[in-house]
């Protein structure tokens, strides 16, 4: 009896080990293919990210796209105003820290050149805040509704686009909307030189119609249609 009492007893450990054998084997299988698949679906982000770094590897979602109509107004101040160089618009995203460039134009072609090559592969948007207290404080002073001109230096974007330094020696900046509350982006305006307090004026004006236009023509009507979330 004692015998055939062991012989179970061994008997239940080796189908003990065989089934814990085969659980980690199905297991080791399960693991295997899912990181497959993750990897397989995710394989652009990685992609991104070993030729880019990391910043590319988070694709931006932006909470609006620009109209054709405010496209071409964009084009029209542009290339109506000697003044003006360049005109981009920027979604911001305050909780992920993040400036989104939506559309950028200038009627220069080796400007539009170089807003091509500094936006067109910010997969990953460009930080909002980031440690230039001038950026800072400009950043803020947009949020509350301001409009600002300052130099290119001055409005801390030196460190993040030095090459266009010497092509936008003076930005202005006005937000999306052009008041406080519902900010979701701005739009900046690049001079080619230090405007006339009558330039300014004019300018400011344009700035604060260009903005209103685009955030009641596209911002507020996406915006409308994107799902809510509880915070």
């Amino acid at each position: 009896m004692a015998i055939q009492e062991r012989l179970f007893s061994l008997a239940a450990k080796v189908i003990q080990v065989i089934s814990l054998k085969n659980v980690a084997i199905w297991s080791l299988a399960a693991l295997v293919t899912l990181i497959s698949y993750t990897v397989f679906e995710q394989r652009t982000l990685i992609v991104n990210y070993i030729l880019k770094g990391p910043e590319a590897a988070t694709p931006a979602t932006t909470a609006f796209a620009l109209s054709d109509t405010s496209k071409s107004r964009i084009k029209q101040i542009v290339d109506e105003n000697d003044l003006i160089i360049a005109i981009t618009v920027l979604n911001a995203d305050i909780r992920n820290n993040r400036r989104i460039p939506i559309h950028w134009y200038s009627d220069d072609a080796q400007v539009q050149k170089q807003l091509d090559s500094s936006f067109s592969g910010r997969y990953g948007g460009i930080p909002l805040f980031t440690s230039d207290e001038k950026n800072n404080e400009n950043i803020v002073g947009v949020i509350n509704g301001e409009f600002a001109c300052n130099t290119y230096e001055e409005g801390g974007n030196g460190a993040l686009f030095p090459a266009l330094a010497t092509r936008f020696p003076y930005v202005c900046r006005t937000s999306l909307p052009p008041y406080y509350g519902q900010f979701s982006g701005y739009v900046t305006i690049s001079l080619n030189r230090v405007p006339t307090q009558t330039e300014l004026d004019a300018l400011k004006a344009e700035a604060l119609n260009l903005s209103t236009e685009i955030y009641f023509r596209d911002v507020l009507p996406q915006s409308k249609r994107l799902p809510t979330t509880n915070s």
